[in-house]
């Protein structure tokens, strides 16, 4: 399967509704399993940085069912990390500008084997990879875990820079501010990893779009 690149633009491409199941599948994982407090309508969690100028990596099942997502959000304008976890970028400045996007809403459904969630994390990284080196993106940055920090980045050979030490969150676990940076020598080394050597994205442009910019 391959991760489907969705926006508000190119969502009618796909089949189904992509962007329906992704708001779904972060229903399941972050409000029904993890009980987070955030906006929820019809089985849906969204939230203000949800919106034209996001970008969502989604991986569907054969039934159309997404089973793994993230978004991408432009830090050209106000972004989650500097709105509301400012206070967690503690060692340096954070960058900011067209070419870095901040990553969110990391999910994949915990109902799956642990090999099934692992490669859907891996394809996932590998996506955001291979979007960023076909549009220029220089930067990826987020607070994460520290223990998903490792498994989805570090484990894959592609490192951090820390934007901040280790934060307790209101709900009570740790959290980091950092960043990674996109490179063909960290996709090389991503895929040796984890043994997946074919391109893992697909990202569908509209007709009209394609006047307008190509990538």
């Amino acid at each position: 399967m391959a991760i489907e690149i969705v926006t508000l633009e190119n969502n009618h491409l796909y089949r189904g509704n992509a962007l329906s199941e992704q708001h779904k599948l972060r229903f399941r994982t972050i409000i029904k399993r993890q009980h987070w407090d955030v906006p929820v309508i019809r089985e849906l969690e969204y939230d203000q940085y949800d919106n034209p100028a996001s970008i969502y990596f989604i991986w569907r099942d054969k039934k159309g069912v997404a089973r793994g997502s993230s978004r991408l959000y432009p830090t050209d304008r106000p972004f989650m990390l500097k709105e509301i976890f400012s206070h967690m970028v503690d060692i340096e400045n954070l960058p900011m500008g067209h070419d870095v996007y901040e990553g969110s809403r990391f999910c994949i459904d915990n109902t799956l084997t642990g090999s099934e969630r692992k490669q859907i994390a891996q394809e996932l990284v590998l996506a955001y990879l291979e979007y960023g080196l076909r549009t220029g993106i220089h930067e990826y940055i987020g607070i994460m875990y520290p223990l998903y920090w490792k498994h989805l980045f570090i484990d894959i050979g592609w490192m951090p820079s820390w934007y901040g030490e280790i934060h307790i969150t209101p709900d009570g676990k740790k959290s980091r501010a950092g960043g990674v940076t996109v490179s063909e020598e960290a996709l090389y080394k991503a895929r040796e990893i984890t043994g997946i050597s074919h391109e893992i994205s697909e990202f569908r442009i509209p007709s009209y779009y394609k006047k307008i910019k190509s990538i």
